[in-house]
């Protein structure tokens, strides 16, 4: 194909492959997809419990690192973004989970709880089928495990005996209380939006070109309108529009190297203006996260450790008979939703449970020991940071500074949050197992060794939106505000983020966008 098409995609990630495969289905419309990263076959980007590995992978992950935090005592967090065909979903848990339905209600403007909906079930192939709150159609495998760790069983004892119900279906309206997460895998293997919409039929189709390991370096404008793009250096031609879907760190900084974003950072960096833009790359939101341990005895749980040799060396086997065991597991297996005071309208705290010591998400390796962790992270934060350019090499991170806890309100929930995990962890399902704590240790009293636990301890759960928002960067369908042929479809565009992980939703997101450019063209 002729480095020119109608539509030019930049970022094979979670939005970028649902974008190309759906606008593809137009045999008269040519789509390019671009993707800076390889095609990720690596065996620890295969199998779910690969993931440890996964993150921080110099090839699959772009390691992008925060500037240190005021109200996390001055540290730098982690935040690995996928550089691989299919993006995040490339690296991610495979946690999935819709947020609130009423999240896309108050977003307005043509959004809503109910298509939000329609479009998860259209998009998804439910191990279960099909069900009022489940597709078995779509191109996104989703699997309910049929098997998980015995400490996650552990886990789902311990939350009942603390006071949550048990829930089977996370997907309901009514998700208070715990469960497990179903997963986006398939036959044992992850399914990332690469897997799942980019199979061996749409890639043989002749209007369709994936272009790999090429770096998108900036937009090519006349006047204001959006023409082309460069990669590593060459032009590739955008007849209709150039569509960024390269992530809520890459799209802002895409712009802003191209002359789209706020006129005193642009002209600060010498980069000429195309369109004034203030909303770039501000209204960063991300999902903070504190993670309380137990350490356990050996066999109990995952671990570098002697005790978990037995079940290392089962996990082969298991795989290999019927998918399921160790390797099949996405290790965050556990999930929950809970109310961090009484008289809120929904959820506003999520659990994430590990049957490991997932500290620093798995980070510090923890030789010779093993346990468990619950991870619990505050839904709806109302601190708000920025991303700005470090450079005009599109090779240089820029600057992230999420800007966490600059919100009082954000640290209260997450003393409430963590306060529940530790119950959970305190509850006689891990008696038998328990050795004692192993972070925080010793467990806080105060409300005040609480904020210091969490401003010494906490991280990212690595869910960062709202980077070239709708409603201010955009309009309600991801079109640029102030120039022509230019969209952004990924997790930039949410206005708020919603109360959960964020994957699914901006699968949904870009197949809401691609159907509507097939209807209106």
């Amino acid at each position: 194909m002729a480095m020119q098409a109608d539509y030019v995609i930049v970022g094979g990630g979670s939005a970028g492959c649902v974008m190309a495969a759906r606008l593809s289905e137009d045999p008269s419309v040519r789509v390019i997809l671009v993707e800076a990263g390889g095609e990720g076959r690596n065996p620890l980007l295969r199998f779910p419990a690969g993931l440890a590995e996964a993150l921080g992978n110099k090839v699959a992950d772009w390691d992008f690192a925060t500037v240190p935090q005021a109200g996390l005592d001055g540290r730098v967090l982690r935040w690995p973004r996928g550089k691989v065909l299919g993006g995040s979903s490339g690296i991610n848990a495979m946690c999935y989970a819709r947020g609130d339905l009423s999240d896309y209600d108050e977003w307005g403007n043509g959004w809503s709880g109910a298509e939000a909906l329609h479009l998860f079930k259209a998009s998804e192939c439910h191990s279960e089928g099909v069900s009022q709150w489940h597709g078995e159609d779509g191109p996104l495998h989703v699997t309910r495990p049929a098997w998980c760790h015995p400490a996650t069983e552990r886990y789902l004892h311990a939350g009942q005996q603390a006071g949550y119900r048990l829930v089977e279906d996370f997907a309901a309206p009514d998700h208070d209380g715990i469960g497990r997460f179903d997963t986006t895998t398939h036959k044992g293997l992850r399914c990332s939006s690469a897997r799942a919409y980019l199979t061996g039929d749409v890639r043989a189709r002749p209007n369709l070109a994936v272009l790999k390991k090429r770096l998108t370096e900036g937009l090519l404008f006349d006047g204001k309108r959006a023409v082309a793009i460069l990669a590593n250096g060459e032009e590739i031609t955008a007849t209709r529009e150039v569509i960024l879907c390269a992530g809520a760190i890459g799209t802002p900084q895409l712009l802003m190297l191209s002359g789209v974003g706020p006129e005193a950072h642009l002209r600060e960096m010498g980069i000429s203006v195309v369109q004034d833009a203030p909303g770039v790359g501000g209204n960063l939101q991300d999902h903070l996260d504190i993670n309380t341990m137990i350490q356990t005895r050996g066999g109990s749980a995952i671990g570098y450790a002697p005790g978990f040799l037995g079940q290392a060396l089962a996990a082969p086997l298991a795989w290999a008979r019927g998918r399921t065991g160790l390797l099949a597991s996405n290790l965050a297996e556990g999930n929950g939703f809970a109310r961090s005071r009484d008289g809120l309208e929904k959820p506003d705290l999520q659990f994430h449970f590990l049957p490991a010591l997932g500290e620093n998400h798995g980070a510090n390796r923890n030789w010779g020991r093993t346990g468990v962790s619950l991870h619990v992270c505050y839904l709806y934060p109302k601190s708000r940071g920025a991303l700005r350019l470090a450079s005009t090499d599109p090779r240089v991170k820029p600057v992230i500074d999420p800007n966490y806890l600059a919100a009082g309100e954000d640290l209260e929930a997450l003393i409430a949050g963590a306060k529940k995990a530790a119950n959970i962890l305190s509850q006689p399902a891990f008696d038998d197992i328990r050795l004692g704590w192993h972070k925080p240790d010793p467990l806080p009293d105060t409300d005040a060794e609480w904020e210091a636990t969490i401003r010494a301890r906490a991280e990212s759960i690595y869910h960062p939106v709202g980077t070239a928002a709708m409603g201010d960067v955009t309009d309600w369908e991801g079109c640029v505000a102030g120039v022509d042929g230019l969209r952004v479809v990924d997790a930039s565009l949410m206005p708020t983020i919603v109360g959960g992980n964020t994957n699914a939703p901006v699968i949904m997101m870009a197949e809401r966008i691609a159907g509507r450019m097939r209807a209106s063209a």
